[in-house]
């Protein structure tokens, strides 16, 4: 991974969009500024964006802690280049939930980066986007921080990992996670190759048992093919005799059938007979009542005619009223709407006569508000100069701050010198022999007393010069006092800056409305004085008023007269049942010649209904005579052949069943001793599959390819490491990985143990400290850093390392820029994070980072 460009928004001391960063052009940089303004934030950006984690995200706190205070939402866009040689883009961002106990919104999208031109290559989801991300990179956050990664405060991180956390470290980096999972898939093939073979087993043994019945079957399967014959010869017999009693019942059923239909056909026109003589009878009554009907038809013409004359004259009144009642609901409306105009009106000037009021009250505000805004002027006037003033005390206090933290620094590195010249004088104190402990060369009593001069000359120009950085603390602490107590007591004037402000915003406004309504006092007083006239003369609703005149005139014309519509009524009455008698007088004359007609056709039909029921009662009796001569059928018998029959298919049916089943099962039998050889050929094949996969979870394993690897790795590591520790240490010092060791009992054990030897011998890593200690794991993350980039497929050419100089002298700081110096060739881009004045010129770009107060800021910088 080659960092190429960074956009933040929001994260950590960044607060707002920042100024994109591009690292194109940059092999070899630091970032520098002061403690707390964001150095290693620019670093925990990036491994947020490619993992979702940092140095926050990574401990108890969550994404939301990454959120800028104040913000509600952050974002973070890195391009970097993969070790295909393509550029990608990651885009992570996370806004915190509404409420607070609601869930935030995250997310994450990847894209590729050709030029001018971005694909989008996210997956579905968030986990699947973050997986591609991994892939990309070969590698996940564990292992960059344990090597290309030296984290603040950190730099012992591989180091101080027990030895099977370190062996499992040395393992991701050597992509031995691979082998482990071949050789877990080994032994579950394995495994599944042993469950095979046991259920193949078990299915032969349950087989060979069903195949001893073989025998029993056959001898079964011959007596019920000769039951299944006997009962198929009697069950011809029996059925030829039911034949012959179906067939004699059969023709007496016919017969009997035929002499049912006879007697019904008498019987039905017997009825046919009876209804048309009925029909005949009624045919008569209705030509006598027509003929009465038909006798008085010129009193019913006479009285019909009267009728007819009051209908029309009811309904020339019926419509004179409605017409009557329509301009009733006219004028009723047209009232309404008048009314409505006339409250209208009324309304409107009320309303108009109120705006007037409150603009007339609102104009005559005015003077008194210009005067307040003249008084306000001034205030503001005299705020300026007092904010001025304490903007001058922040600045001071702030230098202040900066002049404290350089005095911390410098005491602190004052003071490990203090226990290092201690030590060292203890050293030579303390030894019984004529040689320097520290490297080996005998020293006279004079030399001897020379140099514990020269340790204590030195100590104490050291206590004075601690002395001496602590009284400029003390006095720098009173002044910081002094100018922050002056400072809290003008704090109010934020307060009073905020009122004063908010005080011109609103007179400004008020104004603006008084003005406002003193021009339009002139237009209320038009419209009001426009409103009385109207309602005076009446000058509203005009349509309606025409409209209301032109129906009073029209209701007139009508002409209805309630009294000759009564009796109108009653005459209409009286005569009405002549319409009743003018209609049967009517049907009387259209139906007599009709049913006349009728008669004689219903007098034909019944002669002939005569003649068929004589024919139909000759036929009845000749079917009586034909059926008591044809012979009696027993229903016993008959149901006893049946019997028979029903019991014999039975067993002919069930000896056939058992037959078929029986040929069945030896058919099943025959086809077990061919799945019985084929299991057992099964079960030599998953043996054999069981030995070959035995063997690969052992060649996978961690005795087998994974301990070979890892033995390959350590000598190139142990190279490195020794190659960059000679470098710092005047070839004083160097490290060998012990992957063995014997325990209390002289057993051999594993381990990953770090042996380090210098001018005092061999020793443990854990008894070194201060900067011995950190050049140690200086060069053991490098190196780490050089496996991880070499490794076949792992694209990384980046390193990075924050702080961790604090416990070197000037000659350690000397030897550390010469190791990086000569490494950079190794990597494209190599990342020093540092607050060390005299560490920074030793880059040929700076990246600084400057802390104020709407946020920190990132400005680039070349040697």
């Amino acid at each position: 991974m080659i960092p190429v460009r960074l956009k933040l928004k929001n994260f950590l001391p960044y607060r707002g969009e920042m100024p994109l960063l591009t690292f194109e052009g940059i092999h070899l940089a630091c970032i520098s500024g002061d403690n707390g303004a964001g150095k290693t934030s620019i670093i925990d950006a990036m491994t947020w964006a490619l993992w979702g984690k940092s140095r926050l995200r990574s401990k108890a706190s969550g994404d939301d802690d990454l959120i800028t205070q104040g913000e509600s939402e952050t974002a973070v866009t890195f391009d970097f280049r993969a070790g295909d040689g393509q550029v990608y883009r990651v885009e992570r961002r996370r806004t915190k939930p509404k409420r607070s106990a609601g869930a935030g919104h995250s997310e994450l999208s990847l894209f590729l980066v050709s030029g001018e031109e971005v694909t989008n290559i996210s997956g579905s989801i968030l986990s699947e986007t973050a997986a591609k991300i991994t892939s990309l990179l070969r590698l996940d956050y564990e292992t960059f921080i344990n090597s290309a990664y030296l984290r603040q405060g950190e730099a012992d991180h591989f180091t101080e990992l027990t030895p099977n956390k370190r062996k499992e470290v040395l393992g991701t980096i050597l992509n031995l996670d691979i082998y482990e999972q071949l050789s877990d898939s080994a032994k579950a093939r394995a495994d599944q190759a042993v469950a095979a073979k046991k259920m193949l087993t078990d299915s032969i043994g349950l087989e060979q048992t069903k195949l001893a019945q073989e025998p029993e079957i056959e001898a079964a399967l011959a007596a019920a093919t000769q039951d299944s014959a006997g009962a198929e010869a009697g069950l011809k017999e029996k059925q030829a005799v039911l034949d012959e009693l179906k067939r004699t019942r059969q023709l007496v059923e016919s017969q009997r059938q035929a002499l049912g239909q006879a007697e019904a056909g008498v019987r039905e026109i017997t009825g046919d007979l009876t209804r048309r003589q009925a029909e005949l009878a009624a045919n008569s009554q209705r030509i006598t009542q027509y003929r009465l009907v038909i006798a008085e038809k010129p009193a019913i013409e006479a009285g019909y005619a009267g009728f007819q004359a009051a209908v029309k004259r009811n309904t020339e009144f019926s419509q004179k009223l409605m017409t009557l009642r329509q301009f009733d609901g006219q004028a009723k409306t047209l009232e309404a709407a008048v009314s409505a105009a006339l409250n209208d009106a009324r309304s409107t000037r009320v309303h108009w006569q109120t705006k007037f009021d409150e603009l007339a009250a609102r104009a005559a505000e005015l003077p008194k508000l210009k005067a307040a805004l003249s008084s306000l002027a001034a205030e503001l006037a005299q705020l300026a100069v007092k904010e001025k003033h304490l903007d001058g005390l922040a600045t001071a206090i702030q230098q202040l701050k900066t002049e404290d933290a350089r005095i911390e620094a410098e005491t602190a590195s004052l003071r490990k010198q203090l226990a290092e010249n201690d030590s060292k004088a203890k050293l030579l104190a303390d030894s019984s022999e004529a040689a320097c402990p520290v490297c080996e060369t005998e020293l006279s009593q004079d030399r001897l007393t020379t140099v514990l001069h020269k340790y204590h000359s030195d100590k104490a120009a050291i206590q004075e010069r601690l002395d001496s950085l602590s009284a400029s603390a003390q006095a720098n602490e009173l002044k910081r006092r002094q100018l922050t107590q002056e400072l809290d007591a003008g704090a109010t004037l934020k307060a009073e800056r905020t009122r004063l402000t908010n005080l011109d915003a609103r007179l400004g406004r008020d104004i603006e409305e008084a003005e406002k309504a003193a021009g339009r006092l002139p237009e209320g007083e038009k419209h009001l004085a426009d409103l009385n006239r109207k309602i005076e003369t009446g000058d509203f609703a005009p349509e309606e008023r025409r409209r209301l005149a032109e129906l009073e005139a029209q209701i007139k014309q009508v002409g209805y007269d309630t009294e000759e519509h009564r009796r109108t009524s009653e005459t209409l009455a009286e005569l009405e049942p002549f319409d009743r008698k003018h209609r049967e007088l009517a049907e009387a004359e259209k139906l007599l010649a009709a049913d006349e007609q009728a008669r004689l056709g219903i007098e034909a039909s019944i002669g002939e209904l005569n003649k068929r029921l004589a024919a139909r009662e000759q036929e009845a009796a000749e079917l009586r005579a034909k059926l008591a001569e044809l012979p009696v059928v027993d229903d016993a018998a008959l149901q006893e052949a049946e019997r028979l029959v029903a019991e014999l298919k039975q067993q002919a049916t069930a000896a056939t069943r058992t037959t078929g089943v029986l040929q069945q099962n030896l058919a099943q039998l025959q086809e077990l001793k061919k799945d019985i050889a084929a299991k057992t050929a099964e079960i030599r094949r998953q043996a054999e599959t069981e030995s070959i996969y035995r063997d690969l979870k052992k060649y996978f394993g961690r005795d087998g390819i994974q301990a070979a690897l890892i033995d390959n790795a350590i000598p190139r590591m142990e190279a490195e490491a020794n190659q960059l520790l000679a470098r710092m240490t005047d070839n004083r010092m160097s490290l060998k990985l012990e992957l063995q060791r014997l325990t209390r009992k002289g057993e051999t054990t594993e381990t990953f143990d770090i042996k380090v030897s210098d001018e005092l011998g061999t020793r443990d890593y854990d008894l070194f400290s201060g900067g011995e200690a950190f050049r140690i794991n200086f060069a053991l993350r490098l190196a780490l850093s050089r496996l991880l980039a070499d490794r076949t497929g792992a694209p990384l050419r980046t390193l990075i390392i924050d702080e961790g100089f604090g416990t070197q002298d000037a000659a350690g700081i000397d030897k550390l820029k010469e190791a990086i110096a000569g490494i950079q060739d190794q990597f494209d881009c190599i990342l020093v994070i540092t607050h060390i004045e005299e560490f920074k010129d030793a880059f040929p770009a700076r990246i600084e980072v400057c802390k104020t107060a709407d946020g920190s800021s990132i400005q680039v910088n070349y040697n």
